[in-house]
């Protein structure tokens, strides 16, 4: 599990959303805690990137859905909750740690697997 650094603590806005890992996620700072979810609401899988935090409230920025920013649940709903990503802080620095990047698939190989599963009808 790869860790990235967000930066410091105090270099973190509190009122938005901060991409980090290449977009994998996103930090969150409410006071002095930081918080990471995977990038992505669970309505449509947009990103949250940029989205408003106000107290202590995470809104998606395309279409509004509202999570509580320190545990990802879903305003109204408890038991629906974003991915959350472990975060610590070292010497005022914020460091989460991001999955493993999933295994790169060659065209090539998608295309194969494809064939060997594709049914010609033919048999």
């Amino acid at each position: 599990m790869p860790t990235i650094s967000a930066g410091a603590v105090g270099d973190l806005p509190t009122d938005r959303c901060v991409e980090i890992g290449d977009g994998l996620a996103v930090v969150v700072r409410v006071g002095r805690q930081v918080y990471a979810y995977r990038n992505e609401c669970l309505h449509q899988a947009s990103p949250l990137a940029g989205g408003l935090v106000r107290e202590g409230v995470i809104t998606c920025p395309l279409h509004f859905w509202r999570y509580e920013a320190g545990t990802g649940a879903k305003c109204g709903e408890p038991e629906v909750r974003l991915e959350t990503y472990p975060v610590r802080i070292e010497s005022g620095k914020v460091l989460v740690d991001l999955p493993a990047p999933p295994a790169t698939v060659s065209w090539r190989e998608m295309m194969l697997d494809h064939a060997r599963e594709w049914d010609r009808g033919d048999g």
